[in-house]
């Protein structure tokens, strides 16, 4: 009996150790960061493989710059995608920029204004900040500075330093929402 115990202990032991030792995906950045994005990426896939929003934003990082895997723009998409359906704010700016910019995917600013709605009712100020510069340029959309202005003041209130300066500039130049 004081074997049987004994055995059971021991494979007690070594599971609570395997799991206690488990990477995370902060650690997996870590790695990454410190210069070994292959066994990053390695260490994210579980995590994707689990629906985790934040490995699949590794994991497009990875492939968008060609980091411990072959650069590859339809991975990266598709990784910034997932992410951002998962409610990743940061995936969800990405891809706003990415179709702002016409980077990695074709120039739509339709697709980028959708994407940096929903980053920027989550509260990310940058989105906000990047809807604003939409609005107020009338770009993929009516021209209506000010909207875009209500967005730079959003993003400004949260405290988002490029915002708070083209406010400052915008109001310092005497610009008119009324062109």
């Amino acid at each position: 009996m004081k074997s049987v115990l004994h055995y059971f202990g021991l494979i007690f032991l070594a599971l609570w150790a395997a799991a206690s030792y488990s990477a995370s995906i902060e650690e997996a950045y870590d790695i990454i960061r410190n210069g070994n994005p292959e066994v990053g990426y390695k260490m994210l896939l579980p995590f994707a493989e689990k629906d985790d929003p934040r490995a699949y934003y590794g994991i497009a990082l990875l492939y968008k710059d060609g980091w411990g895997v072959q650069k590859n723009s339809k991975q990266a998409i598709d990784f910034y995608q997932k992410a951002a359906d998962r409610g990743h704010q940061r995936a969800m700016f990405d891809l706003g920029m990415f179709y702002q910019n016409g980077y990695l995917v074709k120039q739509d600013y339709v697709e980028a204004i959708k994407w940096y709605e929903m980053a920027a009712n989550k509260g990310y100020a940058a989105a906000m900040y990047g809807l604003g510069g939409l609005y107020f340029n009338g770009l993929g959309v009516k021209k209506d500075q000010d909207l875009g202005k209500s967005w730079f003041t959003k993003a400004a209130s949260s405290g988002f330093a490029p915002a708070i300066e083209f406010l400052d500039e915008a109001y310092n130049f005497g610009m008119s929402s009324k062109k």
